[in-house]
């Protein structure tokens, strides 16, 4: 079966709860070009030359968490980049936690840096990057910047971080995506809510610190304030148009420019406060919290209201949700869980948006 960028299959969702997406250039009239049309939305790809006896080859498999992706790499070679002139029209907000298997992967910036396989590297693609792979496999988690604290990912983008493959946190790290790889094509869908709630905490974690945050640095782009304001805020009650105007120091125009014409200010937070709740109701951690604390604590008023507004996103009630997690199991639950037939470019634009 030919599988070009325009043709990323899914697996029968009964092997696993994960949506996943499988590329592969092997039959592709065209390799490179398929290779680059599928990355696209994240670099602007200068890839090798071949020859006809020695054809590019390229894999990636993608896993949908819900909160973030897992992609196994496997390329022949070529240079990526995000560049000023890219960023100046790019609204990818996202950070990029990538592990080296083998091969070879250089850092041409944010600095100049090699890595060894073993080692991880944090990328933030808010800022220009350039880097190049030759015959490299590798492991990367994509997240939204918005799902880690801003001590590891600040509103100012910050430069690349590299831990060591032989340090303690890099090593967790790298096991924590090898284990995940491994256990993705036979979770269930209440197994794939929990981690994707729980893996970002364990990240960020591991990260720890990354730069001290100044008060300059912390109003960084509009449009990544904004996300970061309302994901730190989603538990007020009053936050609203008028208080986020307020709070930013901007004009409604301006608040309103950042969502364009199809989704509005508070269609936008009202869909990030329902799958903070979806996360925590089905998260087993809290397991013991009344449906009704949850929402409170998420900025409903309405006890009543939450449920209905929750049954119409996702399909079912919060009592059937966290029941259908605690067990495991049945198709109604798979209405929570990332949904099949989408493209790459669609699932890495969509992280973090509800």
């Amino acid at each position: 079966m030919r599988v070009t960028a325009e043709e990323l299959i899914s697996p029968p969702r009964e092997e696993s709860a994960v949506a996943s997406l499988n590329f592969t250039t092997s039959d592709a009239p065209s390799p490179l070009e398929a290779w680059r049309s599928l990355l696209v939305c994240l670099f602007d790809s200068l890839l090798p030359g071949v020859s006809p006896s020695s054809p590019f080859k390229a894999n990636l498999v993608v896993h949908h968490f819900g909160t973030f992706l897992l992609c196994h790499s496997v390329v022949d070679g070529g240079r990526y980049r995000r560049t000023p002139a890219r960023l100046a029209h790019d609204d990818i907000d996202h950070i990029v936690v990538s592990c080296l298997q083998r091969g070879a992967l250089t850092l041409a910036r944010p600095a100049a840096r090699k890595l060894l396989p073993g080692d991880v590297a944090v990328l933030d693609l808010s800022a220009p990057v350039v880097f190049g792979v030759k015959a490299a496999e590798a492991m990367h988690l994509i997240l939204p910047r918005t799902l880690l604290p801003t001590t590891v990912a600040p509103a100012q983008p910050a430069g690349g971080r590299i831990l060591a493959g032989d340090a303690a946190m890099g090593i967790l790290i790298r096991k924590c995506m090898e284990a995940l790889c491994e256990a993705a094509p036979s979770l269930s869908p209440g197994e794939v809510l929990t981690l994707g709630a729980s893996v970002p905490n364990l990240l960020a974690s591991c990260l720890g610190s990354i730069v001290a945050i100044t008060p300059t640095e912390a109003r960084g782009n509009l449009g990544r304030r904004l996300r970061r304001h309302i994901e730190e805020n989603l538990h007020r009650k009053d936050l609203s148009p008028s208080t986020l105007t307020r709070d930013l120091g901007v004009s409604r125009s301006q608040l309103y420019r950042q969502f364009g014409t199809g989704v509005g200010v508070e269609t936008y937070i009202r869909r990030r406060r329902l799958r903070r709740c979806l996360l925590v109701v089905c998260d087993p951690r809290h397991a013991d919290r009344r449906i009704g604390d949850i929402a409170f604590d998420m900025g409903f008023t309405d006890e009543a209201h939450f449920s209905r507004l929750f049954r119409q996103a996702f399909g079912l009630s919060p009592r059937a949700a966290r029941s259908a997690a605690r067990l495991g199991q049945g198709p109604e639950l798979g209405k929570l869980v990332p949904p099949e037939g989408a493209s790459f470019a669609h699932w890495v634009t969509g992280l973090g948006a509800g």
